[in-house]
């Protein structure tokens, strides 16, 4: 299994679909800090707002509301609880997974690995690591834009940082299991790129909530995956902040096995 994760490794980050999606990421962090940044100056707030940008909010308003702001909360606002993050690394994962059965290597990997778990979780293990990979990147690009502003937006302790990263990081790999498992089944791109934007955006949670709500069963919304990713603590605050490591690690373990039994079903 090490030896098929190292070449998926080697795969994945000799492509370019790894690092266009990161570089979406970035993107957005440094266009919202930025842009953050830059509003609560009167001066640029004249430019801006001459250029067609409506803001009716005081500098001094802007300013002070965003001196309130921790480093932690403006970067879960940027990527994370809208679902951003999770619907890029699927799109990532979607495109790597189904390269195998497009191109027909699936047949060569597994006439090498004949036990399916061994391609389940070196693909899961391999989409684990991208997930970190992105995280770690977009968060440092935060940290450091926040350096060059002069700690801006104030500083989050480091525990409560490294805590926030792991929670988010365990709920993406469960989006991640999610679109494997979504492949697995399709085994198309365009099926699992499409399961990426309408699953891990939260829009068939949010619907499904609606209803819910509508017979006081709402309640069960706050064990899934998308809603652990938008209400994520921003720290560590009692065993209660655990659950989004717990929902993530129980749907990876899920889909995972579904994957691995669905795969084990079909004619490759």
């Amino acid at each position: 299994m090490l030896n098929l994760l190292r070449m998926d490794l080697r795969r994945m980050f000799r492509g370019k679909a790894a690092y266009v999606c990161l570089g979406i990421l970035v993107f957005t962090t440094v266009f919202t800090y930025t842009l953050m940044y830059v509003i609560q100056d009167p001066g640029m707030r004249e430019f801006l707002i001459k250029h067609g940008m409506t803001i009716t909010a005081t500098s001094g308003n802007i300013k002070e509301s965003l001196n309130s702001t921790s480093l932690v909360e403006l970067f879960h606002q940027t990527n994370v609880s809208g679902g951003l993050l999770p619907v890029i690394s699927g799109t990532v994962a979607a495109l790597f997974i189904c390269t195998d059965f497009d191109s027909g290597f699936i047949k060569n990997i597994l006439s090498v690995h004949e036990n399916k778990w061994d391609y389940i979780l070196s693909k899961s293990a391999c989409l684990f690591l991208v997930n970190l990979f992105f995280i770690a990147v977009t968060f440092l690009t935060a940290l450091g834009l926040n350096a060059v502003f002069g700690g801006f937006f104030f500083y989050n302790k480091a525990v409560d940082m490294l805590f926030y990263v792991f929670c988010i990081w365990m709920v993406s790999n469960g989006f991640s299991a999610l679109i494997l498992m979504i492949c697995m089944i399709t085994r198309s791109k365009a099926a699992g790129v499409a399961g990426a934007f309408i699953l891990c955006s939260g829009l068939v949670v949010l619907l499904v909530s609606s209803l819910l709500n509508l017979f006081g069963a709402g309640e069960i919304m706050n064990y899934t995956l998308y809603m652990n990713l938008a209400e994520c603590p921003l720290g560590y605050d009692g065993l209660s902040t655990l659950r989004p490591v717990i929902v993530g690690a129980v749907f990876c373990i899920i889909y995972a096995a579904a994957g691995k039994v669905i795969l084990s079903k079909k004619d490759i």
